[in-house]
């Protein structure tokens, strides 16, 4: 028999009876966090443009623009493509593209719907002027701004200023605005160290767009994107969690919750991810051997100290004296000294760290309500890093 026609037959079928390991989404939960996030938008009067990098899955960046996302953010060119294929017409690759093959790749991209992509030094402007010189459409741009993580991006108002400027001279580009990912926000030890790293953020983000307006005599759009910040918006409330003049939020990891983000929360109710493995060995009474490794979770560790920061990688569920302690390729093993003695052969979950490359490990993801398998859907884009 078939993978797919195998695969097929776990419709209607209780999720545990995946062969393992695998990816299971509770739609419940997921349905939850996406009408959530959209409420929060229209309170707070922002638009959102989720990040598919999270599930790079198409039926999912469907439900959040049917449940009223404008459009998407990509991490790469190849995401991007994946998505304009299904059918989503509104995109932004929040990330710089360089180099002739992606070039003519992003050319053919927004002739076929609409797009944007990030810029940070003058040169990157430059680049996509001359790319798109012979086409008949502007191509819409966001300059990165550094509100402190020290990835890219310009760190200072002054310098977003003489960007936006260059922009407004060169022929076939149109400036929509500044973007910015807060990842600093990983880093907070404590919700009033998130709340305020966020206004932080947002201040900077605020004052730097008006200088541009001030500069250009032009509008300029203002969009941030970071998960930790939306959470603390919904727990202070939208009126202290944006402030106004924020008018786009990119956040991705929300659609699903992870170990990490549940750390801010206090709990994993809205955590809609799993992975679905077996134990598979038990060479000692405390110690599991699990088949999902680090090709089925992923070994990122939030930084101890910080809310992120996670006892393990991963958080075992209905097992809370069990610590995932280590992942090797094809191997997990577990720490249980307190648990309720799994044998060999027993099935359990585990909710990941960080959700969003553990998706990438992926070729389909199972989805389902009441622990019910409904859909198969497959990670569309996974591996397009291109």
């Amino acid at each position: 028999m078939s993978e797919p026609i195998r695969d097929a037959l776990i419709i209607g079928r209780p999720a545990i009876e995946l062969d393992t390991p695998a990816l299971y989404i509770d739609l419940d939960r997921m349905d939850e966090n996406i009408r959530r996030v959209a409420s929060l938008a229209d309170s707070a009067g922002f638009e959102l443009r989720p990040h598919v990098k999270t599930h790079k899955t198409p039926p999912i960046a469907h439900l959040q623009v049917a449940a009223g996302a404008v459009g998407v953010t990509a991490a790469k060119l190849g995401e991007a493509e994946v998505m304009a294929e299904a059918g989503v017409r509104d995109i932004f690759i929040a990330h710089l593209i360089v180099g002739e093959p992606k070039l003519r790749r992003l050319r053919a991209l927004a002739r076929s719907c609409g797009m944007a992509v990030g810029v940070d030094l003058p040169e990157h402007a430059e680049i996509l002027s001359a790319a798109f010189r012979d086409e008949e459409h502007p191509l819409d741009v966001l300059i990165e701004v550094d509100t402190g993580q020290g990835r890219q991006g310009r760190p200072t108002t002054r310098e977003a200023v003489r960007v936006a400027e260059i922009v407004h001279t060169l022929p076939q580009l149109r400036l929509r605005g500044i973007f910015t990912h807060e990842g600093q926000d990983y880093e907070a030890s404590s919700p009033e160290a998130l709340a305020a790293s966020a206004r932080k953020a947002q201040t900077f983000m605020v004052e730097t767009a008006e200088a541009i307006r001030e500069a250009t005599g032009r509008t300029c759009r203002v969009s941030v994107g970071s998960t930790p910040s939306l959470y603390q918006a919904m727990m202070n409330g939208a009126d202290a969690g944006y402030l106004p003049g924020i008018d786009e939020v990119r956040a991705g990891t929300y659609i699903f919750c992870d170990a990490a983000m549940a750390g801010i929360l206090g709990h994993t109710d809205w955590c809609a991810a799993s992975v679905l493995t077996m134990v598979v060995n038990r060479p000692a009474p405390d110690r599991w051997i699990i088949d999902a490794g680090a090709k089925a979770l992923s070994i990122d560790m939030r930084s101890e100290g910080t809310l992120l920061h996670t006892k393990g990688l991963g958080i075992v569920e209905d097992e809370p004296g069990a610590v995932i302690t280590s992942l090797s390729d094809e191997h997990g093993v577990i720490k249980a000294k307190n648990s309720s003695g799994k044998q060999i052969g027993d099935k359990i979950r585990i909710i990941p760290t960080h959700i969003c490359p553990t998706v990438n490990l992926y070729d389909a993801v199972y989805a389902g309500r009441n622990g019910v398998v409904e859909a198969i859907w497959p990670v569309a884009a996974r591996g397009r890093t291109r």
